[in-house]
């Protein structure tokens, strides 16, 4: 086997949970919003509902081959010819969004925290960061994500706390005035980005520990997450209101500049900032993880640690020409990343098993 590391269920779970979290911690409460604007919250909590079924969807899936990763299963079940071709779009999708979160962070850097500082060099710093994690390996990347799990989750209920006594219930008021339409899309929404991103997750199922319930475990911290990023919007929309939370692109950063506890507890956005960068540094390394990995099963290489800096390289470069500005990535990549998502995270795993049922009634007649 390539991947000599191993995961416990408590590594695999911490992972599970700040990938859910992920990039959505900023931008969650903005998205979700332009769908369903005062509605959002129900939107989020419908999604998380959802959620579950995209997980158990996943999970089906790998129990058919419990030894192979993504890439392996999709060659194995859709034949050398069907399988490289759905490989390839797997990878290309891993790519990009590897290359989307970097270029998310280098906006988020450029526009709010170093105006002054060019793009190229705040992506390629945290570039740099996640090669060091990968040539660390897949094990210390686990046990990292077991260390800062603690500090973001007491972070964001701190955050929740203090943001309490500035909330407005009129703020989400009235609830379906304009149908169920428009809270459908951010169902829709919610189900997409943080749930069906989750399909890295076959290819590291294979790595874990199976202890018992540990099933039950990855489906409760998806719960979690959800609902950790549904409480996010919902303090967005009570303090803010809908309108300012829908446009502004980085709203839970913004929420936070308004945390003064006798003018002593004040401009902790900083904490903010660096609570959403761990979360897609562990997002980010997961699919550049997923990326090489899968190049590495496809063309059947003995190890993955040669393209590591090739495969930086490549997504440093595509981090700055995935879009012009950020006005361009917000009004035309998102909209068809939704299409995206749902078709790897729900699509092709349902055609995975569709298949593998097929072949077993047909060794059956």
């Amino acid at each position: 086997m390539i991947e000599k590391g191993r995961l416990t269920v408590r590594q695999l779970a911490s992972l599970m949970f700040l990938c859910t979290i992920g990039e959505q911690i900023i931008v969650f409460p903005s998205m979700i919003t332009s769908y369903a604007h005062q509605d959002a919250w129900l939107s989020a909590l419908l999604g998380v509902a959802g959620g579950t079924g995209v997980i158990s969807i996943m999970l089906i899936t790998y129990k058919l081959q419990p030894r192979m990763n993504l890439i392996q299963h999709v060659l194995q079940t859709l034949g050398p010819w069907i399988g490289a071709f759905f490989s390839c779009f797997y990878l290309f999708y891993f790519l990009m969004g590897t290359s989307t979160f970097i270029r998310e962070i280098g906006d988020f850097m450029t526009t709010q925290i170093l105006p002054e500082s060019p793009l190229m060099i705040v992506n390629l710093l945290f570039l740099c960061t996640l090669v060091w994690g990968l040539f660390s390996g897949l094990e210390p990347i686990g046990r990292s994500a077991e260390v800062f799990l603690p500090l973001i989750v007491l972070f964001l209920l701190i955050l929740t706390v203090c943001l309490f006594p500035h909330s407005h219930v009129s703020n989400i008021k009235p609830v379906l005035a304009q149908g169920l339409l428009n809270p459908f899309k951010g169902f829709v929404a919610v189900l997409t980005y943080p749930y069906c991103e989750l399909c890295i997750f076959l290819m590291l199922f294979p790595y874990a520990k199976k202890e018992p319930h540990w099933e039950r475990d990855i489906l409760l911290v998806a719960i979690i997450g959800g609902l950790m990023l549904t409480l996010t919007l919902a303090i967005c929309l009570l303090v803010m209101g809908p309108f300012m939370t829908e446009h502004h692109w980085f709203a839970a950063f913004n929420l936070s500049l308004k945390i003064n506890i006798g003018n002593f507890l004040q401009r902790i956005e900083a904490f903010m900032a660096s609570v959403w960068i761990i979360a897609v540094f562990f997002k980010s390394v997961l699919f550049f993880y997923s990326f090489i990995l899968g190049i590495t099963h496809l063309f059947r290489l003995s190890s993955y640690r040669p393209l590591i800096l090739p495969g930086g390289l490549l997504i440093l470069a595509l981090s700055i020409l995935i879009a012009p500005n950020e006005t361009f990535y917000l009004k035309e990549v998102i909209p068809y990343w939704l299409d995206w998502d749902l078709t790897c995270g729900i699509g092709i795993p349902l055609l995975l098993i569709t298949m593998h049922k097929l072949k077993a009634r047909l060794r059956k007649g």
